[in-house]
């Protein structure tokens, strides 16, 4: 590990079964709470 190229990216991959593409408050759900997620939208690489 001594050595580690950083100049890569980090990428992070987050799976849900069964979860639509709306089913997140980002994505314009009022109905339901996603905060943690809603913040990694945000901050992330669009």
């Amino acid at each position: 590990m001594a050595n580690r190229n950083t100049d890569k990216p980090n990428i992070l991959f987050i799976l849900s079964d069964d979860q639509g593409a709306w089913a997140m408050g980002c994505a314009g759900n009022s109905e339901l709470s996603t905060p943690n997620l809603d913040r990694l939208a945000e901050t992330g690489i669009k």
